[in-house]
């Protein structure tokens, strides 16, 4: 019944894109109410005014066990129960928020710019400490409408709120050192595989799809479902944000770690077809086994990006106080 919580923040996001790139200033004319539309709806979604933006799902757990599945979770993430307010949302909310008021300054709406970057502001000044699990020193994904925070150590997340300027550059180091000590003690390895979206199985109370093929166990805490599909399967998508993060905290040698053996298998074609067992090569356990369907997944590519982030030929997200 309405846009997942990551749609308005991407639509924004590719606006203030091609605009930066292209120099477009007449479609942005054209354009600037639609923008500013999609800006509206998204910040409308902040019911308790606390500066994140929310979903129609609760996100609670054992939400999704109640019969079938009507209403997607709040992001691409989709077998797995984001919702309420979800940190990779948000994220990208901040984002666009920080574009918008770029492109509101440029199409001479200061009243506008000024009220983007204090809707940016209040996002940021919340996020930490809503998303932040002292208990495991990482940020979790999603904070559900009971007020529990549902922390799976999610890689991509935590790597898009680094690589968007959304934590102190020093409890960010903190923050990836965790992650990196995690990705060892589990064991994981295989980063011609590319990354796994989390480094601890996704419960069931918390799973949205419970059949096995797509990563849904019969244990409670899903363990004998992990490693498939998203529930911890490798994948290039969305790996460009741990990559990101590690090359702006200038943590070289460990990003070169997991990109280049990365790059070894994009040039071999090993995120894409399909395997004997019948199924594609965009999702794979991590001993290579293919367990995805889409036979051409395009996110997988975007980890491509880290190549030119890494060169400092990426421009680097608006006002991050990471160094450019």
């Amino acid at each position: 019944p309405e846009p997942t919580a990551d749609t308005y923040p991407s639509l924004l996001i590719a606006a203030r894109e091609y605009v930066t790139g292209s120099g477009d200033v007449d479609w942005l004319a054209k354009h600037y109410d639609g923008l500013q539309s999609w800006t509206r709806k998204m910040l409308a979604t902040d019911h308790d005014g606390n500066g994140l933006i929310e979903y129609v799902v609760s996100g609670n757990s054992g939400t999704w066990a109640e019969g079938p599945v009507k209403v997607r979770p709040s992001n691409w993430w989709d077998t797995i129960g984001f919702g309420h307010e979800d940190a990779y949302a948000n994220a990208l909310a901040y984002r666009a928020l920080r574009g918008m008021t770029e492109l509101a300054a440029r199409a001479g709406k200061k009243d506008d710019a000024a009220q983007y970057r204090a809707a940016a502001d209040k996002l940021r000044a919340a996020y930490f400490t809503t998303f932040y699990n002292p208990a495991t020193g990482v940020l979790g994904g999603w904070r559900s409408a009971d007020g529990q925070l549902h922390d799976y150590y999610f890689l991509f997340v935590n790597g898009a709120a680094i690589h968007y300027g959304l934590v102190p550059r020093d409890q960010a180091n903190a923050i990836m050192d965790r992650l990196m000590a995690k990705l060892k003690e589990v064991g994981y390895t295989r980063f011609d595989l590319g990354l796994p979206g989390n480094l601890v199985s996704v419960a069931r109370k918390d799973y949205v799809h419970l059949e096995v093929i797509f990563g849904g166990g019969k244990r409670e805490d899903n363990a004998d479902g992990f490693q498939i599909y998203e529930n911890g399967g490798a994948t290039g998508a969305f790996a460009y944000f741990t990559l990101a993060a590690l090359y702006d905290l200038g943590r070289r040698e460990e990003a070169d770690h997991i990109l280049f053996p990365m790059l070894a298998a994009y040039e071999q074609g090993r995120f894409q077809g399909f395997g004997p067992n019948e199924k594609s090569y965009d999702w794979k356990r991590w001993d290579g086994t293919p367990d995805g369907y889409e036979g051409l997944l395009v996110d997988n590519y975007y980890a491509l990006l880290a190549v030119l982030g890494r060169a400092g030929r990426l421009q680097r997200p608006p006002d991050s106080d990471m160094p450019r």
